[in-house]
């Protein structure tokens, strides 16, 4: 058999903490005017290390 190539992603948590990052996100797009279908994927990127690898 041929071996495959595999895609692997990991979600970390970021240094600083959650509840601060989501807050200031959350504040920012409220001050924005920006609907939460849009702001809210973009805070789970900010407040998770998203890393893609293939194997």
């Amino acid at each position: 058999m041929v071996p495959r190539r595999t895609l692997q992603i990991d979600l970390a948590p970021r240094e600083l903490p959650f509840w601060l990052l989501a807050t200031g996100g959350a504040v920012l797009g409220a001050q924005a005017g920006v609907a939460h279908v849009f702001t809210l994927p973009m805070l789970f990127l900010v407040t998770v290390r998203v890393r893609f690898r293939l194997i």
